[in-house]
């Protein structure tokens, strides 16, 4: 039998399928998606790999094939169906295939290898050690281990000597002064707890007779009170019954070895929300319309087709109880669902919704949660134990065997797209699973991307509508102001007038506040805060980017560049500068302003830890707070009753990022958070401060006009030719020599600028990405547009390919992103 594995290493030369020989005692274990152990290069160094499938022959020579090592895992990591999923998101985003197995396989399964040293034992036992010709850092490593009488891990001679000492340990170990050994550390993430228990075939009277025996012997009474206990129990946990009985392991050690007593390990499975107490609920009596998306879509479920929907739902429109009820119509059928969140503020309140309904029945998935309890959440699915799972974006390769139903909720939000390559966004796995295994992929929000909104008017999925709240409570009203006005009356602090005197007045009727600032991305613009002028790029319509380190702006689409005028370029005032606020100066103005106020901030430094972001939610919505200050954490999904009054004290931030969503952005941002006022029986009012008060999306925002602000964004895209009526291709080279990195930009570009004389694709660049250096890397950036995204995709990967071939500089790195969500 010869098996087909791709190799644990994420390298283009290796990104291939290699055959290795099955040994005989191994064939009826194989089974696709096992982990093994294979030896692998010249050296037949020991290394991981997964099988991709079975064959009987293979072109390559028999005498050159090597057999498996190992199985590792006594399960498959994954299955057919996700392999193909593997197979053909490697296609889609053109990346590397151990970069995809990775995606679907738990976390941090990788195998790390490790390396040991130790003196060579023929030389300890003769003595015959000569430190003749020896320098000083030779002399000190040998006569360490000289000390050591087993072998000793290397990391941790590098951590004595220094990283540089490992030419003259590999100096050493060539001429045989020193041994090394490899061991493979595999990391096991599964909880094991070791349970005693009476052997089986052990008569009761049998039992009865020894422990009287035992009472009667001097040294046996440990293991009298041992049995006695046994007897009253089936099964004990063997750390429990040696803390309950002060007993020693040689006791219980004894019985074993006699036969009298077994010890049987038994997986436990961690609970992450054991702590919590979750109240059972029952479904809501459904409004007309969420009856109406309800029967409509459960109409599908059993049609096979792989069917996709947007349900466009205001805020508060109840879509958390259409996706329960939804999910409960999948669960009637015996299959799975998915839940996808965002991220993780949305995840405490979330799970509190479907655990009260679905109980045992929901597993929990996030990045704050243990690698081990992430993996016990992996294994409950694997094994159909539960039948719901709850997470972000990597949560959607969930190993269900009978899916049914993937629900994106908020689907509009960045992070749904991956970071690191494979670069995919959820919503494309999601529908592709769905079209997979004739399931239904649902995806949801108030504030629908363009991009959903473009398919369904494309006839790619349908679209469905929740236009009300679902109890009749109306939507916040919203109030622009003005801040150039602010500036005019000589009001210079970060709070309008009105704001204040808003902020007093629930403080005054005990009711609660939620200050946001919309500080998201990259906010370096600059602006005029007499006129909100804002100083953009006259050949792409983008806001420049500022540079505080020369005071230049720049456009990181086109390259044009200038320096930051004095006086403003619209009305000649000289209040044209940098603009940006962070949530700390908020906090701290609020104290000052309003000192008998109590104060949450909901950021990144403040919801560390597993249960930081639960901690601060739950303390706000039992009204332990009067203000809750935060970012795009507090601007959608959450649900406080008693919240009547929303800040947004600088609407700018998003407004003027430099990329050509930066509109959409504030619309949607605008309209999450304003849903968070009004939600219970107070209306709800919402200041928004900007200086660009009649920009359409804050202007569309302020009326709940989702359809208008769409119909002008869509319009200024075709015109500009950005997405959707388009694709992106951004490709981005990284080192730590700035000059080697910029002339690499421009060889790539000429390369690209030849292999485009039929001008079917637009370049743009290269220009410093956006951050231009992070980490002590400088980057550069190169954008391609193009109508066809193969096309796209195999021109760029052509062209980098083709540039590598000339390459001389091993430093030098490229990333590459098809349709980024975030213009670096």
């Amino acid at each position: 039998m010869i098996v087909e594995v791709i190799i644990g290493i994420s390298h283009e030369s290796l990104d291939k399928v290699f055959h290795y020989i099955v040994p005989k005692n191994m064939e009826n274990e194989i089974d696709i998606g096992l982990r093994v152990m294979v030896p692998f290069g010249k050296g037949n160094k020991k290394i991981e790999g997964f099988i991709v499938g079975v064959c009987n022959a293979t072109t390559i020579d028999d005498h050159k094939l090597k057999e498996i090592y190992a199985i590792v895992d006594p399960y498959p990591l994954f299955d057919v169906h996700l392999l193909e999923l593997a197979q053909w998101m490697k296609e889609y985003y053109g990346c590397r295939m151990i970069d995809c197995l990775r995606c679907i396989m738990p976390s941090s399964m990788k195998i790390k290898n490790e390396y040991f040293v130790r003196i060579s034992p023929e030389l300890r036992n003769t003595n015959a050690l000569d430190f003749k010709g020896r320098n000083e850092v030779e002399e000190k490593i040998i006569l360490f281990l000289l000390n050591k009488q087993k072998y000793v891990l290397l990391e941790d001679v590098y951590d004595i000597f220094g990283k540089e000492s490992s030419k003259y340990i590999k100096k050493l170990i060539k001429e045989g002064i020193i041994d090394q050994q490899e061991k493979e550390n595999i990391k096991e993430l599964s909880y094991t707890v070791k349970y005693i228990s009476i052997n089986k075939d052990l008569a009761l009277e049998e039992l009865e007779e020894i422990i009287e025996s035992y009472q009667s012997k001097k040294n046996y009474h440990a293991q009298a009170r041992i049995l006695s206990m046994l007897m009253m129990n089936d099964w004990i946990p063997v750390n429990e019954l040696k803390k309950v009985l002060q007993v020693s392991n040689s006791s219980i050690q004894s019985l074993l070895n006699k036969n009298i007593v077994q010890i049987d390990e038994v997986e436990v499975h961690r609970d992450p929300y054991s702590h919590m107490d979750f109240k059972v609920t029952k479904p809501f009596l459904p409004t007309q319309e969420q009856k109406n998306v309800i029967q409509y879509i459960t109409n599908k479920l059993d049609n096979g087709k792989g069917d996709s929907f947007l349900i466009h739902g205001i805020t508060g429109s109840g879509k958390t109880e259409v996706y329960l009820q939804l999910i409960d119509e999948v669960i009637k059928r015996g299959a799975q669902s998915i839940v996808l969140v965002p991220e993780i503020s949305l995840t405490p309140q979330t799970v509190e919704r479907f655990k009260g309904r679905f109980g045992d029945k929901v597993a929990v998935t996030h990045s704050k949660l243990s690698l081990r309890e992430r993996y016990d959440q992996w294994k409950k699915a694997k094994e159909g134990k539960v039948l719901v799972m709850i997470g972000p974006r990597s949560a959607v390769f969930t190993p269900f065997s009978s899916l049914k139903l993937i629900i994106l909720d908020e689907e509009h939000e960045n992070t749904y797209k991956s970071e690191t390559s494979p670069k995919f966004h959820a919503r494309d796995i999601a529908r592709k699973r769905c079209e997979m295994v004739g399931g239904i992929c649902v995806v949801a929000s108030a504030t629908p991307s363009l991009d959903s909104y473009f398919e369904c008017e494309q006839g790619k999925a349908e679209l469905l509508t929740l236009s009300h709240r679902a109890n009749d409570s109306k939507l916040p009203s919203i109030e622009i102001i003005d801040m150039r006005k602010e500036l005019e009356l000589g009001n210079r602090s970060i709070f309008s007038v009105a704001l204040q005197e808003e902020i007093e007045k629930n403080l005054k009727n005990k009711e609660q506040t939620i200050l946001f600032l919309n500080r998201r991305g990259f906010s370096n613009f600059v602006s005029c805060r007499k006129c909100g002028y804002v100083l953009k790029c006259k050949n792409c319509s983008i806001s420049y980017t500022y540079h505080a380190y020369n005071r230049s702006i720049q456009c990181h689409y086109c390259g044009d560049k200038m320096k930051v005028p004095s006086t403003c370029p619209q009305c000649g005032s000289s209040h044209i500068r940098y603009f940006g606020v962070g949530t700390e100066r908020v906090e701290s103005e609020v104290k000052k302003h309003f000192p008998n106020a109590t104060v949450l901030r909901m950021d990144l430094d403040t919801t560390k830890g597993k249960y930081g972001y639960e901690r601060i939610l739950d303390q706000f919505k039992s009204q332990k707070a009067d203000i809750l200050i935060g970012t795009q954490m507090i601007a959608k999904g959450h649900d406080f009753p008693n919240v009547t009054l929303v800040g947004i004290l600088a609407a700018d931030l998003t407004l003027h990022l430099q990329d050509f969503r930066s509109a959409e952005r504030t619309f949607q941002l605008i309209t999450q958070v304003s849903g968070r006022a009004g939600r219970g029986e107070l209306p709800g009012r919402v200041l928004v401060q900007t200086y660009d008060p009649s920009h359409y999306s804050i202007e569309t925002a302020k009326d709940h006009d989702y359809v208008s602000f769409y119909r002008k964004e869509i319009e200024l895209r075709k015109q500009l030719n950005y997405p959707p009526f388009t694709h992106i291709f951004l490709i981005l080279i990284t080192g730590t020599n700035e000059k080697n990195v910029i002339s690499s930009a421009y060889k790539l570009i000429e390369i690209m600028k030849y292999l485009n004389k039929k001008k079917k694709f637009e370049l743009f660049g290269p220009v410093p990405a956006i951050l231009s250096k992070i980490k002590n890397k400088y980057r550069w950036r190169i954008i391609v547009k193009c109508d066809d995204r193969d096309l796209l995709m195999k021109y760029g990967l052509y062209c980098i390919n083709k540039f590598k071939g000339i390459l001389n500089d091993q430093e030098i790195q490229i990333q590459t992103d098809i349709d980024p969500l975030i213009m670096y």
